[in-house]
């Protein structure tokens, strides 16, 4: 054995009894509160750092964070994650809150709990979280909904992918570039550097280094030597990233002149995630043993706290207090916190009156809720631990590897401690137990995963297991059912959207809730799983599906609790289910209900590349669908072909919604690709498409009065007229669109014209030239017009259409140019 290895393996059982001085806590004379960086990172034990004596990895960062500290060395969490965050949000333990586990909506905290965000947000911080929630994905469980005003990472357990993740901010979907940490670390940092006249409180929950494992190969190379498991290879080359990371933090900090006036903490959420060095303590993650809930925990404040380190038991629940007392948060006579202020503790190195404290940990029957599971009761001396129905003592002054259980030989304080948790497990019955309904608002789009789902007859979860993005499978049967509980805030109108991998076709789906029942055939898609990468060679293979997603159809719903069932209409294939989608879509008033024609050819109908961002709907952008009802607004908006992608009418939309907070915007698509001016005349044909464009148009014009106003008309056309003979016209002919479609809208409603593409101008026919003239000749001409130039748009490789990027770009001119008409009348 080589002496690394041994030294690596060495037991490091001794607590530090040196007693440190009580050096005062030095306070500057200032009335500006500090800035807090919060830092927690995902099963990274106690002895994941070099700080700890682990002879292996390297976390040079980290270890110099923790020499200007104050280093809570006995400092508690909760044995897995979502616990642990809820704790650490609100300073009341888990349970209280409704978090009684990690998957299966045990992870949510109720909506009700006040979180520190919340708070720091309420006494005049900025607030931004950048990472891994894992307390609850809906409104308003969200972190936008728990305080946090930016949000830039992911709501579930675990991720899949850690290269060029797709992440979410404040509830959209964002295709990223790089390795998840180093991204969530860039938007983290330009939340520090952003200029403002507030302090900040920044929260990183990294999710490394929880599973699957991947992490960069020369990172994996340096720790996979043979010496130790894949596994911990690749666990210790996802810290080393993490200490790259804290790095930047703390170097963006330095770099901004704020490192005196930040408070920065470090810790993580539960002990390590497999058996690995940690110190010669007791259990790993899921423990309530040491190994599983004794985690690092360092606070640095320059010139206001004295480094040190402090013996006496903190927990999770403390940060809170603690970190309003110095930020002068107040918190109000309701707010019943189970932690405790440590600025005491930290100020004197040691606090009286928390010397006869206890810590509580529990973790409920993860198969019962009801029935007991397994807790800890932790005091400055002993560890009482209960597990399958049997307690241990331990006296960790003695005996910190646990080895001794000496339960006979103290009864009283046996008995004691037990008392105490059987109180509290009474006292948060309730809360574990009661149903978890899914909150449905009006708000945003309120996406189900089908992990959160109760099944009955063959379906069961991919991998047979309910994890974050696991699946339902083996849906095959009329009889078989999936459904959710739901909370309707608002009656309304609501959209049921279902995301499905089925490859048949005349599958039926049915959903029904409270007394409503819609129906729709799914689109026949073929998505083949795929195992997601893993350093670790011999975890268990997890696999990843990509779903569509298709509208089973519109209910109206009371505000109130239902059960959201969905069913097959029929045996046959199977069905996959990665969830539902439950999105208001409610028509207002007429005069509230502004309606915009979206016409010409195939860059306004759109060809740029979908992406998950354009698949979510927004509430207030709905659409004049193909069979003419009013939907949730998605891309491809157009269906003129099979090819129809992004196009320019959602980003006028989200525009215009954001300047009009009060109304509702209705797209009425009508473009035609590849149809000439001379389609867009009454009886017009389009032999390409078979349609007749104008025709068409006016007929779903006509169904769109009956439920608002038109306020506008959007356009893009003339590429098919850049020809001889037809070019020489257009000018007329589009003089005589607009006055057709005016007389239906109104003769005054703004017309907005998009410019054609630049590419190669100085080259262009004069053809080309002539309808481009004709283009700024009419925006002059015409009252209430107005051209909107595609200077600096790019186009996609077939060099004649918009890419996405520009096409989202296009659409924002769009809306200034409308408002501009706006105010000139």
């Amino acid at each position: 054995m080589s002496p690394r290895l041994l030294l690596h393996r060495i037991t490091t059982l001794a607590v530090l009894v040196v007693a440190t001085l009580a050096t005062p806590l030095l306070r500057a004379e200032s009335t500006t509160r500090p800035n807090v960086l919060l830092i927690l990172t995902d099963d990274q034990g106690w002895g994941d750092l070099g700080t700890h004596d682990n002879p292996i990895i390297s976390t040079p960062a980290l270890d110099r964070l923790a020499g200007e500290s104050v280093r809570l060395n006995r400092f508690y969490v909760s044995p897995v994650c979502a616990p642990t965050r809820a704790a650490l949000l609100t300073g009341r333990y888990p349970e209280r809150t409704g978090v009684a586990g990690v998957t299966s909506r045990r992870e949510v905290m109720r909506a009700g709990e006040t979180t520190i965000a919340e708070r720091f947000r309420d006494a005049g911080y900025a607030t931004g979280c950048f990472g891994k929630w894992h307390n609850g994905a809906q409104m308003p469980l969200h972190p936008n909904g728990q305080g946090f005003e930016e949000f830039f990472g992911f709501c579930g357990g675990h991720f899949n992918l850690y290269d060029d993740p797709i992440l979410e901010r404040n509830g959209i979907p964002v295709r990223t570039e790089g390795y998840i940490t180093d991204v969530l670390t860039d938007a983290a940092i330009e939340f520090l550097k952003t200029p403002r006249d507030q302090p900040f409180f920044c929260y990183v929950p990294y999710n490394a280094p929880h599973g699957p494992f991947q992490v960069r190969q020369d990172l994996f190379d340096k720790y996979d030597t043979g010496e130790i498991s894949e596994k911990t290879a690749a666990v210790y080359a996802m810290v080393e990233n993490i200490d790259d990371n804290v790095a930047r933090l703390l170097g963006t900090l330095e770099q901004s002149g704020k490192t005196n006036d930040t408070i920065v903490l470090f810790l993580t959420d539960n002990g390590p995630n497999g058996k690995r060095f940690n110190g010669g303590m007791r259990g790993a993650k899921g423990s309530v043993h040491e190994g599983g809930c004794r985690v690092p925990c360092f606070i640095r404040w320059p010139e206001k706290v004295q480094p040190r380190t402090i013996q006496q038991i903190t927990g999770h629940i403390d940060l809170l207090p603690t970190l309003a007392q110095w930020c002068d948060v107040p918190l109000d006579d309701s707010a019943k916190l189970d932690g405790k202020s440590l600025v005491n503790l930290i100020r004197d190195g040691a606090d009286p009156a928390l010397a006869d404290r206890s810590i509580l940990t529990y973790r409920p029957n993860q198969s019962q809720l009801k029935k007991f599971g397994k807790a800890a009761v932790r005091t400055n001396q002993y560890r009482l631990t209960i597990e399958n129905g049997k307690a241990a003592l331990f006296d960790m002054t003695t005996d910190p590897g646990q080895e001794s259980n000496i339960a006979d030989q103290h009864p009283e304080t046996t008995e004691r401690l037990k008392s105490e948790i059987k109180v509290y497990v009474d006292s948060i019955n309730d809360s574990i137990t009661s149903t978890r309904h899914v909150p449905v608002t009006k708000q945003r789009p309120t996406f189900i995963p089908s992990v959160d789902a109760q099944l009955t007859g063959n379906p069961g979860f991919a991998d047979g297991i309910s994890w974050a993005h696991s699946w339902v499978d083996n849906w095959t049967a009329a009889t078989d059912k999936v459904s959710w509980p739901v909370d309707i805030a608002q009656s309304g109108r609501y959209q049921i959207t279902l995301h499905y991998v089925c490859d048949a076709k005349d599958v039926t789906v049915a959903a029904s809730i409270a007394d409503q029942k819609i129906s729709s055939t799914l689109r026949r898609f073929k998505s083949e799983s795929v195992v997601r990468p893993d350093r670790d060679s011999q975890a268990t293979p997890r696999r990843m599906l990509y779903f569509t997603q298709q509208s089973l159809g519109m209910v109206n719903l009371d505000a109130g609790k239902a059960t959201l069932q969905v069913s097959r209409q029929s045996d046959g294939p199977m069905i996959e289910l990665g969830g539902v989608t439950i999105t208001s879509a409610d028509v207002p008033a007429k005069d509230q209900f502004h309606l915009f024609l979206l016409a010409g050819q195939s860059n306004m109908a759109g060809r740029g590349i979908v992406t998950p961002a354009d698949r979510v709907p927004d509430p207030r952008i709905l659409m004049l669908d193909r069979e003419g009802n009013w939907v949730p607004a998605t891309d491809p908006l157009h269906f003129d072909k099979s090819i129809a992608g992004v196009g320019l009418g959602r980003g006028f939309a989200r525009r215009y919604a954001a300047e009009h907070p009060d109304v509702t915007v209705g797209l009425v698509p009508c473009a035609v690709g590849g149809s000439p001016i001379a389609a867009w005349a009454p009886g017009g044909y389009h032999p390409q498409t078979k349609t007749h464009p104008y025709d068409d148009a006016l007929a779903r014009i006509q169904t769109a009065m009956a439920s608002g106003t038109f306020k506008g008309i959007l356009w893009h056309q003339g590429e098919s007229d850049c020809k001889p003979g037809l070019a020489e016209a257009y000018k007329a002919n589009l003089i005589d669109v607009f006055g057709r479609f005016r007389s239906h809208v109104g003769e005054t409603t703004p017309i907005i014209i998009g410019g054609l593409a630049q590419r190669d101008a100085p080259k262009w026919t004069e053809d080309r030239k002539r309808v481009d003239q004709a283009h700024r000749e009419v925006a002059a001409e015409l009252p209430a017009c107005a051209l909107v130039e595609s200077t600096g748009l790019t186009l996609k490789s077939d060099n004649v259409h918009f890419d996405r990027q520009s096409l989202l770009e296009f659409g924002r001119r769009y809306a200034e140019a409308l408002a501009e008409i706006r105010e000139e009348k």
